[in-house]
C-alpha cells in the first residue's frame, strides 16, 4: 500500500512536468524553425522577384530572370574563383599556423608555454576591419608606411608591397582565424594517445618524420572537421574583404552582395543579390554539411584509450628559443603592430610617415573629437543596446535549446540541435539580405522593424546561436539529470528546476557565450551595413566602416584604439574564466 501511494504522488508529480515541459518544447522547436526557415524563405523568393525594390514584392513577378542575369554576367565565375580562393586560402593560412602554435605548447619543451597558451587566443581582441585598416596604413601604395619609408631609403619608383590584392586578403583573413583554429586543436593535441609516437621513436624514426607520418595522420579526422569549418567562418568574412578587396575591384561574395546594394553610380539591384545570395548560401551548406559528417564518424578514429597516460614531449634542442621568436613574431604581426600604428595614427593631426617630426605633432585632438561629439553617444548607446540584448538572447535561446536536445526526450530534439547550427552555414552578408527582405514584407502591417537596432538584434541572436548551443551542449552534458529529477520530485516546477539547478551550475558556460557574443557583436560590420538606416541606428562598427570610407582615419584611430583595448579586457577575462573551468574539471577529474 505504502509502495502504491508513493508510486501515485510520483505520478502525479510528473504528469504536470511532462505536460509543460511537452508545451515549452515545442514552443523552443516552432521559435527556432521560424528563426531559420523565415529569412532563408525569403531570401529564395526574392531571388526570383522581378520587384524593383523588396517592398513591391508579389508572388505575381517572380521568374528566373534574376538568375539569368547573374549566370550570364562574366564576372559572376570571377566572384566565385575569387571566393573560393580566399576561403582556402585563408583557411590554409589559419590551419597552418594554428596546427605549428599548438603542437609547439602542448607537444613540445616550448619555452613561456602557459604564456603562449594565453596569449595567442588573446588575437580575438583585434577584429579583422582594424586589423585590415592598419595593414593598409602599412602597405598601401599609395600611403603605407612600409612603402614610402623603402622608397625613400633605396630610392625606389615604385611601392614594394600592396596590400590591396587577393593574396593580402588571404593572409590577413588567415591570421583572424589563427585564435579559433588553435583553440580548437589544442584539444585534440592534448588528448592524443603517444604510444605510436613513443613506438616510432625506439624505431629510430626522426622527430620530423613522427611528426609527419604518425602525429599528422592521427590528427588528420581533427583537422579536416577543423578546416571545413575555418572554411565555412571565411566564406562569410566580409570585413577583410571589404577594407582590401573593394578599392581594387577585387569582389568575393559577400563584397559582390553589398556592391550590389550599395554601388554609387546604379540603384540597388536587391534580385540580383538575392540570386547570388542563394548560391554562396549552396555552397557554405554544402561545406557545413561536410563539417558534421566528419565530426560524425570521429569515433572511428579514437586516439584515446581507458589507461593513463601523458603525452609525449618533444625536446625542440638548440631550436627552443628560435620557435620561441617565431611565436613572438606571430603575436606583434596580428596584434602588437596593427594595435601600435592605429594608436600611432590616433595622436597625429593628418597621416604622415613615423619620424620625430610626427611625433612632435602628437595631439589629444582626434580623442577629444570623438568624446565631443553627440552623434558618437548615440551610436554607443545603441551599440551597448544592441550588445546586452544580443549577448542576453543568444545565452537564453541557446540555453533552452540545449536543454531540450541533451536532456529530455523530446521527439524534435534532433531536429532542433540541426535547425539550431543551420544559422552556421549561413553567411553574415546572405542572412542581413534575407532579413531585409523579411524586415521589409512584415513592416507592411506597421511593425517598422527594419532599420531599427531591435532588427539588428534578432539578426545577430538567429547568427550566433549556433556557436551558443555547441558550448550549452557540452556544458549540460556534464550535469547529470539525476539533479532535475531530485528538484521535481521535491515539488520544484520546471522554470524553477532551470533558474535553481542549471544557471547556477551552468554560469561559467553562460558568462562565456556573453562574453564571446559581446566580442564578435561589437566587431561584426556586415549585418549592420545591411540592417540598420540612418545615424539614429548606426552601431560602432558600421560608424567605424563609414568613418573610414570618409577619409577620417585619426578619429577611426582612436575610436579603434580604445575599442580594441576594451575587446582586449574582455577576453582576458573570458580567458581567467577558461582556465577556471580547466582547473575545475582536471580537479573533478582526480577526485
Amino acid at each position: 500500500m505504502t509502495l502504491a501511494v508513493a508510486d501515485f504522488r510520483r505520478a502525479r508529480l510528473t504528469l504536470p512536468k511532462i505536460c509543460g515541459a511537452s508545451i515549452w518544447q515545442h514552443a523552443v522547436l516552432i521559435v527556432v524553425v521560424l528563426m531559420v526557415l523565415t529569412p532563408v524563405l525569403f531570401l529564395v523568393l526574392g531571388s526570383f522577384s522581378k520587384a524593383r525594390m523588396p517592398s513591391e514584392f508579389s508572388f505575381w513577378t517572380l521568374s528566373f530572370d534574376n538568375y539569368a542575369k547573374v549566370w550570364s554576367d562574366s564576372s559572376t565565375y570571377g566572384v566565385l574563383a575569387n571566393t573560393l580562393w580566399f576561403a582556402s586560402g585563408s583557411t590554409a593560412v589559419g590551419l597552418l599556423l594554428a596546427t605549428g602554435l599548438a603542437w609547439l605548447v602542448e607537444r613540445t619543451n616550448l619555452p613561456f608555454k602557459i604564456w603562449v597558451y594565453a596569449g595567442v587566443p588573446m588575437t580575438l581582441a583585434m577584429p579583422g576591419m582594424l586589423q585590415a585598416m592598419a595593414w593598409v596604413l602599412l602597405a598601401s601604395p599609395r600611403i603605407g608606411f612600409f612603402n614610402k619609408i623603402l622608397m625613400s631609403a633605396f630610392n625606389l619608383e615604385s611601392a614594394p608591397f600592396n596590400v590591396y590584392t587577393l593574396s593580402g586578403m588571404i593572409l590577413i583573413e588567415g591570421l583572424r582565424m589563427v585564435p579559433t583554429a588553435f583553440l580548437m586543436l589544442v584539444p585534440l593535441l592534448r588528448s592524443m594517445d603517444p604510444s605510436l609516437e613513443e613506438a616510432a621513436a625506439m624505431s629510430g624514426a626522426r622527430p620530423t618524420s613522427t611528426l609527419r607520418k604518425i602525429t599528422l595522420r592521427l590528427m588528420a579526422p581533427g583537422l579536416i572537421a577543423v578546416a571545413i569549418y575555418q572554411f565555412t567562418s571565411a566564406l562569410e568574412g566580409f570585413e577583410v574583404p571589404g577594407i582590401l578587396g573593394l578599392p581594387s575591384g577585387i569582389f568575393v561574395f559577400s563584397t559582390k552582395i553589398y556592391n550590389a546594394l550599395h554601388s554609387a553610380s546604379s540603384l540597388p539591384a536587391y534580385g540580383d543579390a538575392n540570386a547570388l545570395g542563394v548560391v554562396y548560401l549552396v555552397i557554405a551548406i554544402v561545406a557545413t554539411y561536410l563539417y558534421s559528417r566528419v565530426i560524425s564518424r570521429s569515433e572511428r578514429y579514437t586516439i584515446i584509450t581507458g589507461k593513463g597516460y601523458r603525452p609525449r614531449i618533444t625536446d625542440l634542442g638548440v631550436w627552443r628559443w628560435p620557435a620561441f621568436g617565431l611565436v613572438m613574431l606571430f603575436l606583434i604581426v596580428s596584434i602588437v603592430i596593427p594595435f601600435l600604428v592605429l594608436a600611432y595614427v590616433s595622436f597625429l593631426p593628418f597621416l604622415q610617415v613615423p619620424s620625430a617630426k610626427a611625433f612632435a605633432t602628437f595631439s589629444w585632438a582626434n580623442y577629444l573629437k570623438v568624446f565631443s561629439n553627440d552623434t558618437l553617444g548615440v551610436i554607443l548607446q545603441n551599440t551597448f543596446m544592441v550588445t546586452v540584448a544580443v549577448a542576453i538572447g543568444t545565452m537564453i535561446v541557446s540555453f533552452l535549446v540545449s536543454l531540450v536536445v541533451v536532456h529530455s526526450k523530446f521527439w524534435g530534439s534532433k531536429l532542433l540541435d540541426q535547425f539550431a547550427f543551420i544559422p552556421h552555414a549561413i553567411p553574415g552578408m546572405v542572412m542581413g539580405l534575407a532579413l531585409l527582405w523579411m524586415f521589409l514584407q512584415v513592416d507592411k502591417i506597421g511593425t517598422n522593424l527594419f532599420g531599427s537596432i531591435w532588427s539588428l538584434s534578432i539578426a545577430f541572436v538567429i547568427g550566433y546561436m549556433a556557436y551558443g548551443t555547441r558550448v550549452m551542449n557540452s556544458a549540460i552534458m556534464q550535469i547529470h539529470k539525476d539533479l532535475e529529477e531530485a528538484a521535481q520530485v521535491s515539488g520544484a516546477r520546471q522554470w524553477r528546476v532551470m533558474l535553481r539547478v542549471y544557471c547556477p551550475l551552468l554560469m561559467p558556460a553562460m558568462v562565456g557565450v556573453l562574453i564571446w557574443t559581446i566580442l564578435h557583436v561589437v566587431r561584426a560590420a556586415g549585418l549592420p551595413l545591411m540592417l540598420t538606416e540612418g545615424q539614429e541606428n548606426t552601431v560602432l562598427a558600421a560608424a567605424i566602416w563609414n568613418m573610414w570610407d570618409d577619409g577620417l582615419i585619426g578619429t577611426v584611430g582612436a575610436i579603434g584604439t580604445m575599442l580594441m583595448l576594451v575587446l582586449l579586457a574582455l577576453t582576458l577575462v573570458m580567458r581567467v574564466i577558461g582556465f577556471g573551468r580547466s582547473v575545475k574539471l582536471q580537479d573533478a577529474s582526480k577526485s
